[in-house]
């Protein structure tokens, strides 16, 4: 089911993250729409840059190319997101929504969720 119900929720947005794009694997995140430039969306970032991210629809492995991450939402039936559009530039980013809000009845933390088994995490290495 949807972590955010797309007409209804209001939801609290971190902007604090945009400074060096301090994402992670599971994070909520709002950003410009790659297709449609005038709409925002709210889908799970799912891989971060390098990363390596298996797509079961296509029965493909590909990797998230630097400056970019993956999406997708938690309605996967229902949700138009990377595995339609491909890997979303970070600059598109406007913030990860940490809270619901609103309605009283759905306030919570949203936590961070990754699906198990589809990402092969690129660790870098400091030498």
């Amino acid at each position: 089911l949807p972590t955010i119900q797309a007409h209804g929720d209001v939801g609290l947005l971190d902007r604090r993250c945009l400074a060096g794009h301090d994402f992670s694997r599971g994070d909520v995140v709002v950003f410009r729409s790659p297709t449609y430039h005038r709409r925002r969306s709210v889908q799970r970032l799912i891989a971060l840059p390098g990363d390596w991210i298996q797509i079961p629809e296509k029965r493909e492995i590909r990797q998230v190319p630097d400056g970019h991450c993956w999406v997708e939402g938690d309605n996967a039936g229902h949700s138009w997101d990377s595995r339609h559009y491909g890997p979303v530039p970070l600059g598109l980013m406007e913030g990860r929504i940490t809270h619901i809000i609103w309605p009283p009845d759905r306030i919570q933390r949203v936590d961070r969720m990754v699906p198990e088994g589809r990402i092969m995490p690129q660790h870098r290495h400091v030498f």
